[in-house]
């Protein structure tokens, strides 16, 4: 990684300085030629951003900037309370410092130019706050132009390090949303850094891309090494498909909470193995429906495919048609690398599935459609896959359907000698001796190992 500052820019745009040189080599410090005059009076007018103001505090040395706050009319305790309050991290006491100096006594770039000269320090560090830095990066564009996935910022965040409030506030994060995130997760870095991270990301005020976030770490002098390390192998086709699902869904959101019963849409995402009994239990353990469907399209977000098409095919067949085609995009925007297609060439062994489960899960729908289950829960608990009181909770549904989906959704839970007994307990009756077949024979796939795999992570 490396930068290169090509334009000292104000606020709109004016080339303030072209030229910058190497003034002390041993500190690395850069400085305007002896011809820049400074900042542009329409810059000075202007009030210093919160980046701006952490772009300034991380260019003053400590007591530089301690001078320059009281010089400019902050008491002695204010800087005493910051750092008691900020033990050891002296980055965030001298960006609070200006924060305070903004929202007390509004300055403007005018009154930190002024105090500058005052106190004989040059005002070029102004310019370096406003300076536009280009940064040369070896990621691909393919790859900065997309928005990062919740993979990627999951394995980001334990390589931030201690920065959490630098880069929020350079992510455009308020001061408050930050103390927020640091009381919320106290202690623990690596949740305090995803959470801005998906923060910054879930505001789409300016498209929140990778390049967008290696200039981030540029610009609070981390680099973007880790960040290189992260994407190194990542498939831009998959970003895309990410950005294609949740702009889908975002579009559409408040229809779908809204409007939509999701039990039999659940069911059908069951049967095709793309979420899980344990993911439906988190769905439903909502309270209202608007927050379950609100979980649901977490999971489709977070799966992609198969589980984004799975899903808008379930809105087809169960009503919701007219959502199901704002949602419905063409086979030619998804790259076969996005789905399960490369599992068809792993072994079975590979996935940590048993096969029994997929296979009654791939039967879901049929069997809480088409079973009585009073004979087979009696034969569950004499054989002692169920407990008494297993029936008793399957009993409390309150349709055919919703005591059935009780009872498979235990036998997921349950071992193979469970399994096994469902089918005896079937075939005990000559109507369901087929369906007993039917699951016993079912097909079970590389890509069924994997989808359900996927879930079970």
């Amino acid at each position: 990684m490396a930068s290169e500052t090509e334009e000292c820019l104000c606020k709109h745009g004016e080339n303030i300085k072209v030229n910058w040189s190497i003034w002390n080599k041993k500190k690395e410090q850069k400085q305007c030629d002896a011809n820049c005059q400074g900042l542009s009076e329409d810059a000075l007018s202007q009030i210093p951003s919160n980046t701006e103001l952490l772009r300034l505090s991380v260019n003053c040395e400590k007591h530089m900037l301690h001078e320059l706050a009281l010089h400019l009319g902050m008491e002695e305790m204010v800087w005493n309370d910051l750092e008691e309050n900020y033990p050891g991290n002296i980055q965030i006491v001298k960006f609070l410092t200006l924060m305070h100096l903004k929202e007390n006594d509004e300055i403007s770039f005018t009154e930190l130019d002024k105090g500058l000269r005052e106190m004989e320090i040059t005002t070029h560090k102004l310019c370096m706050v406003r300076r536009r830095k280009q940064v040369k990066s070896s990621i691909p564009d393919d790859i900065l132009d997309c928005i990062p996935s919740d993979e990627i910022l999951d394995r980001l965040a334990p390589l931030i390090g201690k920065i959490v409030f630098q880069l929020g506030i350079e992510l455009g994060l308020s001061v408050e949303e930050i103390e927020s995130i640091k009381e919320k997760f106290d202690r623990d870095l690596t949740a305090q850094n995803k959470e801005v991270l998906f923060t910054w990301r879930k505001d789409r005020t300016v498209k929140p891309t990778i390049r967008v976030l290696e200039q981030a770490f540029v610009n609070i002098c981390k680099g973007a090494r880790c960040l290189k390390e992260v994407v190194k192998d990542v498939d831009p086709n998959t970003l895309k498909a990410v950005e294609i699902v949740t702009d889908r869904i975002r579009e559409n959101e408040n229809r779908i909470i809204q409007d939509i019963q999701i039990s039999q849409i659940l069911d059908h995402m069951m049967t095709h193995l793309v979420i899980s009994v344990d993911d439906r239990r988190r769905i439903e353990q909502h309270a209202g429906q608007d927050d379950q469907n609100k979980a649901l399209l977490d999971i489709v977000i977070k799966r992609r495919e198969p589980a984004y098409s799975v899903f808008v095919d379930g809105l087809r067949n169960y009503g919701y048609e007219d959502i199901a085609n704002d949602l419905k995009y063409y086979s030619e925007e998804m790259s076969p690398s996005t789905t399960l297609v490369s599992a068809e060439n792993e072994g079975l062994s590979d996935w940590n599935v048993p096969l029994y489960k997929v296979r009654l899960q791939k039967n879901y729908l049929k069997i809480i459609t088409d079973i009585q289950h009073d004979s087979i829960v009696d034969h569950l608990i004499t054989s002692d896959v169920v407990s008494v009181d297993d029936g008793k909770k399957i009993e409390s549904g309150k349709t055919p359907q919703e005591k059935n989906r009780n009872l498979t959704d235990m036998l997921l839970h349950k071992n193979e000698q469970g399994f096994n007994e469902f089918l005896k307990a079937l075939r005990k009756d000559s109507i369901y001796a087929d369906l007993a077949d039917q699951i016993e024979k079912t097909e079970v796939t590389p890509t069924d190992m994997a989808t359900l795999h996927k879930c079970l992570k």
